[in-house]
């Protein structure tokens, strides 16, 4: 008799800490909703040095055509390449930006995907990388482009972010789309090296 009552008392236990843990897991945020995970996003604007806690990251120069050529090969765009050139320079530890993406006021998003490419090499701190993003945009974006850059492209929770706004007009779309073929450089060490 008191086997089946401690196997009933253990059984009642059991399902209430079931029933508690239910009613838990639907007040606690989900991973999207913990808004303590977002990035922390440092802005500025082109030329601009902007901290993100372990680098710091300059956009150099921002260029625009709708041809471009990578390992030989051409790529045409039916709406503009942006291309922009940005150095890193670690501060802690070695460092490379492998997330990048650009971003309008539509809230339209394009990342490093399909024929889009972030080339950027790890350094070690005081070392700079110079390094390479090139995307496929309509036009009507650039005037509100902003490109965001972080450590890592898999997770950028709780991590630093650097945005910064390119600072482009309809005058740039329209000089882009008249632009020659332009060579996308490999990315680079060192302090006095030019990637374009």
């Amino acid at each position: 008799m008191t086997r089946w009552r401690r196997a009933l008392g253990t059984g009642a236990v059991s399902l209430g800490l079931l029933a508690a843990g239910s009613l838990l897991q639907d007040w606690l945020p989900d991973r999207e909703d913990d808004p303590g995970a977002e990035p922390h996003v440092r802005t500025g604007g082109v030329g601009e040095a902007i901290d993100i806690r372990t680098a710091t990251v300059t956009v150099d120069e921002v260029f625009g055509t709708t041809t471009v050529e990578r390992y030989g090969a051409e790529m045409v765009s039916p709406g503009l390449w942006v291309v922009v050139h940005y150095s890193v320079v670690p501060t802690e530890e070695n460092v490379s930006m492998t997330f990048a993406e650009l971003g309008d006021a539509e809230g339209r998003v394009w990342g490093t995907v399909g024929r889009n490419a972030n080339s950027c090499v790890k350094s070690a701190p005081g070392l700079t990388a110079h390094c390479t993003v090139f995307m496929e945009v309509p036009p009507d974006a650039l005037p509100t482009l902003r490109l965001r850059l972080a450590r890592l492209s898999r997770d950028t929770r709780f991590d630093a972010l650097a945005e910064i706004d390119l600072g482009l007009t309809d005058g740039d779309a329209e000089s882009f789309a008249s632009a020659p073929t332009y060579a996308v450089p490999l990315p680079t060490l060192g302090d006095d090296e030019d990637p374009s």
